[in-house]
């Protein structure tokens, strides 16, 4: 199915402004400016980040020129748009470590011989307390407190940095700095997008248009946080990748349809249709776990997980020794619940806890219910540990 300027205006898409403005624009076939930026704050890229990065190759398809902002400068004054307080400052150095492997995991979606890459520390770093006085005068008090998040915690007598106000301004001077015509975000981002308009218009550019993209939710239906647990990673293993995708309730499969697949609006709405028209949820998202997975991997890939799926997931088989992740660790014997967090099976404390108790949890194949538990290793011999019939880690000590 060929891709149309309606994918573009719609799929995935929650708002634009001003949606006939850019429709003209992309009739007229003259390549765009299109900006996306993200502060890599952390290492780990979600398929929930990924969601504006399908946008981009769309507009990559089509011909134009994308322009992927790294906020190295931005993550280190921290944005608050989805926070209900101060995010911590991160140093330089960090931002660009974690920048290197954005960039790495982006390019499973994107052509890498067609992207700029734009560190937004080489405009922000020019500007002095001046120039920050001038870009400061376009905006209100009244006009940053009415932002939602800052609206709320102004009200219940929580702290607002005057740094966080200075958030959009940099956004926004991004824009100026890079001429966009087309900046893209998630719905989170909204009062940000509009200062790169606010200011472009000041620096007497043409108003980029903006596109915000909804958020999807983790696999359990809650919000997509590496603190739950819920998200899947894009460089997940294509394994790991497929049977949490299996995990989803019914009601995400044609949203991670539209969003998480480069499929076009007429395809993916067939998941909802089928749904919609009573076919099992099951048959849905094997078709989706393989397209996606197709998408971080390839169809290879994917078609070995879903016998994966089928024969240790849902037949209850124990993988092979090649198909289980190793990990070494430094000490040779961990307490049970430590040992679960230490290899990624538990976020917290109560969520080990809870697993050994309900008796989830086996050793080499026995099942340890004891809390008090502590699990030796060994240099030689893994240890192979079972969470459940879906995740499974052979241990060692070096």
């Amino acid at each position: 199915m060929k891709l149309t300027i309606d994918d573009i205006l719609q799929k995935g898409v929650s708002q634009i402004i001003h949606a006939d403005h850019l429709r003209k624009r992309l009739e007229s076939k003259k390549p765009l400016r299109v900006k996306f930026g993200i502060d890599p704050t952390a290492p780990v890229v979600h398929i929930g980040h990924a969601v504006p990065i399908i946008k981009l190759r769309q507009f990559q398809e089509l011909g134009h020129h994308i322009i992927l902002l790294i906020g190295d400068a931005t993550a280190q004054v921290g944005d608050s748009s989805d926070k209900d307080s101060e995010r911590p400052m991160l140093q330089r150095q960090e931002t660009r470590r974690n920048a290197e492997t954005y960039v790495q995991k982006f390019s499973k979606i994107l052509d890498p011989e067609k992207i700029e890459i734009y560190y937004n520390s080489a405009g922000l770093d020019k500007l002095n307390f001046c120039d920050v006085g001038e870009l400061a005068k376009h905006f209100s008090v009244a006009e940053m407190l009415d932002r939602d998040n800052f609206s709320k915690r102004y009200k219940a007598g929580m702290r607002i940095s005057l740094q966080e106000f200075l958030y959009p301004l940099m956004q926004g001077y991004d824009s100026v700095a890079l001429r966009a015509d087309v900046e893209i975000g998630g719905t989170d981002q909204y009062f940000n997008l509009l200062a790169g308009r606010t200011l472009q218009e000041a620096f007497g550019q043409e108003k980029q248009d903006i596109i915000t993209m909804n958020l999807i939710a983790g696999t359990d239906g809650k919000k997509m946080s590496k603190t739950q647990g819920n998200f899947i990673a894009v460089d997940a293993p294509a394994n790991d990748m497929f049977v949490k995708i299996m995990e989803i309730t019914d009601d995400l499969i044609p949203v991670y349809a539209e969003h998480c697949t480069l499929l076009p609006m007429e395809a993916t709405g067939e998941y909802r249709a089928r749904l919609d028209a009573g076919e099992h949820p099951r048959t849905l998202k094997l078709q989706l776990a393989r397209e996606i997975v197709t998408l971080y991997h390839d169809a290879e890939s994917a078609e070995s997980a879903r016998e994966y799926f089928e024969r240790v997931v849902a037949g209850g088989a124990l993988p092979s020794a090649n198909e289980i992740q190793t990990i070494t660790l430094e000490h040779d014997a961990y307490p049970i619940i430590q040992l679960l967090k230490a290899v990624g099976f538990a976020a917290t404390t109560g969520e080990a806890r809870d697993a050994v108790k309900g008796g989830g949890i086996r050793i080499d194949g026995t099942v340890e219910d004891h809390l008090d538990a502590v699990v030796a290793l060994s240099s030689e011999t893994p240890v192979l540990i079972q969470m459940g019939k879906k995740k499974f880690v052979s241990v060692i000590c070096g």
